[in-house]
């Protein structure tokens, strides 16, 4: 038996057993609220859900409503590259006459917002 914790397990007499990681998908949905977009987050939001979020960004801020309102309230978790994705995101909404801004975190999301500094420059509102 190997003494690595990183290797798989193995049952006494029994098969292998693998272990796993269970990733929670970003779950993406829109509406409206006012005359903005309001994307709601639901899930993790990190460097393999990133580049989906931006595209979807990217679609509404060069569409008619370059308006997004970011509601976070459901989001578990948030990494640089989400925090890169609002960033970018934001830009793109400001190139055509726009913004982005955030709205519900809580938890680590909010610490992550927070002490990253992205509050500050895309207007965060906790609720």
């Amino acid at each position: 038996m190997s003494t690595d914790p990183a290797a798989p397990r193995q049952a006494t007499g029994g098969p292998r057993i693998e272990e796993t990681e269970v990733v929670a998908p970003l779950v993406v949905t829109t509406g409206r609220v006012g005359d903005a977009v309001l994307l709601r987050l639901a899930g993790e939001l990190d460097m393999s859900s990133s580049p989906e979020l931006l595209a979807r960004i990217t679609a509404l801020a060069t569409g008619d409503t370059p308006r997004l309102v970011v509601d976070l309230s459901a989001l578990t978790f948030c990494d640089s590259a989400g925090l890169t994705t609002f960033v970018r995101g934001d830009r793109r909404c400001a190139e055509a006459g726009g913004w982005l801004r955030l709205t519900g975190a809580h938890g680590h999301v909010a610490r992550v917002i927070e002490i990253s500094g992205v509050d500050a420059s895309l207007g965060y509102r906790p609720s």
